[in-house]
């Protein structure tokens, strides 16, 4: 049966691939194709049980205790998530990686101040992106995901609404999907409401697999962030160029961010282990581990700079 692309309407010579559930060892197959036009790769039926393939320790949906925040150590971690965030003179992208606060990166030349309206899509109990901005001073930020067992309230001010994007009507500078928009079956849709939560000329940030990457051209079906079937697209950047000019947007830069997953993952699945699976215990293992680890993030780097990785963000500017 031939199928039509949902970014770009093509319909001629998409190719069809077979997928298998293997982050949790299911091995149910799952078929995808990918437009021949655009290059996104996608599910070709959206499962009717996909509740199923999403267990209650796939993301932490309970309140977040902060724990880390607290005490003498808390209050240097502050400083440093604070500085992370604002960037500033003396703390440039370059050492927000060092430190480990890769996240914020992705505010580099948005001039992001504690007062700037910040919307997170998709994103759990935030403890890894949006907690830490409410907990050194960030007046406006908030999250959302219909997936929460209910709205969490944390004393710092943040607020995560239980509910999806469509029920939000808060204008916003910054809204950014941190590995959400890949399961969403309607990512136009999506988009097209971001834009109009927006203010004038605001930014959205789509942190994503991609198959513009020598991971899926590698790999293919065993690549680890095909993650069939809770992926449902997995865009290319000329996919993501298309949705961005259909939704009034100007894709503005791609920057690459992948780690050594790509490989690490994908190099288990290639022989049909789990990514779920028990590791083997020891130092001889673990350290083992460790040395390939480094080897596959070296070569990560590598791809990230001349565009090759395996995910990216998106940066689209509303018209």
């Amino acid at each position: 049966m031939t199928q039509t692309c949902r970014i770009c309407n093509n319909s001629t010579d998409n190719k069809a691939f077979t997928a298998r559930e293997m982050m949790y060892g299911l091995r149910e197959t799952f078929k995808y194709f990918q437009c021949a036009n655009c290059g996104c790769l996608q599910i070709a039926e959206f499962p009717q049980n996909i509740a199923k393939y999403y267990p209650g320790n796939y993301y932490s949906f309970n309140s977040y205790d902060g724990k880390k925040f607290k005490g003498f150590k808390g209050a240097i971690k502050k400083k440093q998530y604070k500085a992370a965030a604002l960037g500033g003179k003396f703390y440039n992208a370059t050492l927000r990686k060092v430190l480990g606060k890769k996240e914020y990166v992705i505010f580099k030349d948005l001039n992001v101040t504690e007062n700037t309206r910040i919307l997170d899509v998709g994103c759990g109990n935030g403890r890894n992106f949006l907690y830490p901005l409410a907990e050194v001073g960030f007046k406006n930020v908030m999250g959302c995901d219909p997936f929460l067992n209910k709205t969490i309230e944390y004393k710092n001010g943040l607020t995560i609404k239980k509910c999806s994007l469509y029920d939000i009507e808060t204008t916003f500078d910054i809204i950014t999907y941190h590995h959400a928009f890949e399961h969403l079956p309607n990512p136009f849709e999506s988009l097209k409401k971001a834009h109009n939560l927006l203010a004038p000329k605001g930014v959205c940030i789509i942190r994503i697999p991609t198959v513009s990457s020598f991971a899926w051209e590698h790999y293919g079906v065993d690549w680890v962030q095909l993650d069939a079937p809770r992926h449902f697209f997995l865009h290319s950047k000329k996919s993501m160029q298309i949705l961005a000019e259909k939704a009034n947007f100007e894709l503005f830069k791609v920057e690459y961010d992948s780690t050594h997953f790509q490989f690490s993952g994908s190099e288990k699945y290639k022989k049909d282990i789990p990514l779920s699976a028990p590791k083997f215990k020891g130092f001889k293992h673990s350290l083992k581990r460790k040395i390939q680890n480094f080897k596959f993030q070296k070569k990560a780097h590598s791809l990230n700079k001349e565009q090759r990785g395996d995910q990216a963000a998106f940066y689209l500017r509303k018209k």
